[in-house]
C-alpha cells in the first residue's frame, strides 16, 4: 500500500510534501518510471542499481558555491527533486516517459494565518514535548541535543527535562569571547540535564579525519557554515547512535520580522538589472554593495556570495544563479517585505540549508535528524495564533508566545542573553587547516586551474578581508564531497 503522501490521480501520481518539513521526499523521474524515497542516501544507490546513476547538476553546484544551498525543490543532481513544505510533484506518463510537474503553494505566508487559535503557553509546551518525544522514540529514545543559548534549543531542553528524557546537551564554543556555552550550561544545571562544551579540534589530523568521514558518507554537500562545527561537536560528544536533536525549522511558521539591515537592502538596492549586473561585476565579493546589486528576493539572502563572473572563472559549467532569484522576484515588487522574506529567505534557508545540514550530518554518522519544531500539529497551532502572539512588528520581535513560555519556565530574558545561535569562527578554521582546505579544493575535478590563484589570494588575504571565509567554506565543502562521497558514480 502506498503511503498517504503518494496520491493516485487520473493522469498519474501526485507526491505531496510534508508541510511541517520533518519528512523529506525525493522524486526521480527516469524513463517510464518514477523512483521515490525519503532519503537521498537510499535513492542514489537505487538509481545506480537500476542502471540510471544520478549525474551532478551545474544548477545545484553553482548555487551551492554562490549562496551555500540549492533552492528547493532542486537538488545537486539532475532531475532529482526534494519535495518538502508546500511542494508537490505530479508524475504523468507521456508517450511512455514519465513527466514531472513541480507545484508549490507555500503554506506559511503571513497572510494565510487564520489567527483563530487561542494563545496558551501550556498548549504550546504540550505540543513541543509531544513532538520531541515522538521523534526520539522513532530512533530508540537516545541521542543528543545541539544546544545554543537561543530560544529554540532552550525550549527543547525544557521539553526533554519535563518528559524525563536524560538526553545529553552539547554546546559548541566558537571563540574565546563566546559565552553562549556558559548560559546553556546554567540552563541545563537548573533543568537537571547533562551539559558539555565542545570546541573545534586544534589538531589538523583530527579535523581531517572527521570531515573526510563526512565527505565520504554524506549523499550531498552542505554549504551551511554551521555544518563543520556540528560535525566536530557530534564527534566530540561520543554519542554514536540515536538522533541529533536540533531546534531549527520554526522560523517558517513562527514568523520572521525584517530587521533594519534587511529593510535598508530592499530600499536602496539597484532596481535596474543591467546596472545591477554591472555593479556585481565591479565590486568585490566582500563589499557591502554586493547586497545592493541583487534582486528583491536575492537581497533577503544571508552572506555576500560569489557572482557569476567570479564562479565561471573556475567552474566552466556555472550558470548565472542571479537569474533564478530575479525570476522568483517577478510579481513580488508590490508584496510586503515579510512575504518576500518568507518565500525567498525562510522557505529556502530553513529547508534547503539549515535543516538539511542536520540531516546530512546525521546520515553521515548513521544517526537520525530530529527536528521537533518541524511538526505539522505544532506548526499549525502556532501559525494560526493571532498576529500579536507571534510577532511584534514595532520592536521587530518574533516568537512572542514562545518567549512568554520560556520566561514562565526558566525566567528566560532574551534582552539580557542576546541572540544565541550556533556560531563558527570560520577564519580560525581556515587558518588552522589551510593545507587540508587547499588540497580538497585544488584536487576537485570540477574546477579549472584558475581556481588556484584565486584560492591563494583569498587565503592570503583573510586577515584583510575576513568575510571571504563565507565564500571559502562552501567551496571547500562542495569540493570535499565531490572528491570523496561514496554516493557519486566514479
Amino acid at each position: 500500500m502506498a503511503p498517504s503522501w503518494i496520491q493516485p490521480r487520473s493522469s498519474g501520481l501526485e507526491i505531496v510534501g510534508d508541510d511541517g518539513g520533518y519528512r523529506e521526499t525525493f522524486v526521480a523521474p527516469r524513463g517510464d518510471q518514477v523512483l521515490v524515497g525519503n532519503k537521498l542516501s537510499e535513492l542514489l544507490p537505487a538509481l545506480s542499481s537500476a542502471g540510471m546513476p544520478a549525474s551532478i547538476d551545474p544548477f545545484g553546484v553553482t548555487h551551492l558555491v554562490d549562496t551555500g544551498f540549492v533552492p528547493l525543490p532542486n537538488t545537486e543532481f539532475r532531475d532529482i527533486y526534494r519535495v518538502t513544505s508546500g511542494d508537490s510533484i505530479v508524475a504523468t506518463s507521456v508517450a511512455g516517459r514519465v513527466h514531472a510537474e513541480v507545484k508549490s503553494d507555500y503554506p506559511w505566508l503571513p497572510a494565510k494565518s487564520r489567527e483563530d487559535e487561542s494563545p496558551s503557553t501550556a498548549r504550546l509546551h504540550e505540543l513541543i514535548v509531544a513532538s520531541t518525544e515522538r521523534q526520539l522514540d522513532s530512533c530508540g529514545g537516545s541521542g543528543l541535543l545541539m544546544m545554543s543559548s537561543g530560544k529554540d534549543s532552550v525550549a527543547l531542553a525544557i521539553a526533554l527535562a519535563e518528559a524525563g528524557r536524560a538526553i545529553p546537551c552539547f554546546t559548541f564554543k566558537s571563540s574565546p569571547t563566546d559565552n553562549e556555552h556558559r548560559v546553556a550550561a546554567e540552563f541545563c544545571q537548573r533543568l537537571g540535564l547533562e551539559h558539555t562544551t565542545v570546541e573545534m579540534p586544534r589538531d589538523p589530523t583530527v579535523v581531517r579525519h572527521h570531515l573526510t568521514n563526512f565527505f565520504e558518507n554524506s549523499p550531498a554537500p552542505s554549504g551551511d557554515h554551521a555544518a563543520i562545527p556540528m560535525i566536530a561537536a557530534v564527534a566530540a560528544s561520543g554519542v554514536a547512535a540515536g538522533g541529533i536533536i536540533d531546534g531549527g525549522g520554526n522560523d517558517a511558521w513562527m514568523g520572521y520580522v525584517a530587521d533594519r539591515a534587511k529593510r535598508f537592502k530592499q530600499r536602496y538596492r539597484i532596481r535596474n538589472r543591467r546596472l545591477a549586473d554591472l555593479v556585481a561585476r565591479t565590486v568585490r565579493v566582500d563589499s557591502p554593495v554586493n547586497y545592493l546589486a541583487r534582486s528583491i528576493a536575492g537581497a533577503t539572502l544571508p552572506g555576500r556570495s560569489l557572482r557569476h563572473h567570479e564562479t565561471r572563472r573556475f567552474y566552466p559549467d556555472a550558470i548565472n544563479s542571479d537569474d533564478y532569484w530575479y525570476d522568483l522576484s517577478k510579481g513580488l515588487e508590490d508584496r510586503d517585505l515579510m512575504d518576500v522574506m518568507t518565500l525567498a529567505l525562510i522557505r529556502q534557508t530553513e529547508g534547503a540549508r539549515s535543516n538539511l545540514k542536520v540531516r546530512l550530518v546525521a546520515e553521515s554518522l548513521d544517526m537520525a535528524a530530529l527536528l521537533p519544531f518541524c511538526d505539522g500539529e505544532l506548526a499549525n497551532y502556532y501559525f494560526h495564533l493571532p498576529a500579536a502572539a507571534r510577532l511584534d512588528e514595532s520592536t521587530r520581535t518574533n516568537k512572542m508566545l514562545l518567549r512568554q513560555l520560556l520566561k514562565e519556565k526558566v525566567g528566560y530574558d532574551p534582552s539580557e542573553i542576546g541572540v544565541g545561535y550556533f556560531s563558527f569562527d570560520g577564519i580560525s578554521f581556515l587558518q588552522e587547516n589551510t593545507d587540508f582546505v587547499r588540497e580538497e579544493i585544488l584536487s576537485c575535478e570540477m574546477w579549472e586551474p584558475a581556481i588556484e590563484p584565486m584560492l591563494t589570494k583569498w587565503l592570503a588575504g583573510l586577515h584583510r578581508r575576513p568575510y571571504i571565509w563565507h565564500v571559502l567554506v562552501p567551496l571547500f565543502m562542495v569540493s570535499g564531497w565531490h572528491n570523496h562521497s561514496r554516493f557519486l558514480a566514479r
